[in-house]
């Protein structure tokens, strides 16, 4: 935990993070959308097989997801950004 914490300078409320991980059943699939220079990412859980007899909503379950991203505009030595999806859809 500690060792998060000195990576993320402190800026990143690691137990917090932790916990959408390890108290939800699954794991989240991530969708990444490009328009022009704008970039959404969403969430929504991961499901391999839907049948319909068997489906429920899961719209509550909502991970703290860490992205790190590079763009064109830099020169790939320190252009490293970070961005934390902790909604259902952002950026």
């Amino acid at each position: 935990y500690d060792c998060f914490l000195q990576i993320t300078n402190g800026t990143l409320d690691v137990k917090k993070l932790m916990k959408t991980w390890i108290l939800q059943k699954g794991f989240p699939l991530v969708t990444v959308v490009r328009k022009g220079k704008f970039i959404s990412v969403q969430q929504e859980k991961f499901f391999y097989r839907v049948e319909p007899e068997n489906w429920t909503s899961d719209a509550s379950y909502l991970w703290h997801i860490p992205l790190t991203y590079i763009t064109s505009n830099c020169n790939f030595t320190h252009c490293t950004n970070a961005y934390l999806l902790d909604q259902k859809s952002g950026m």
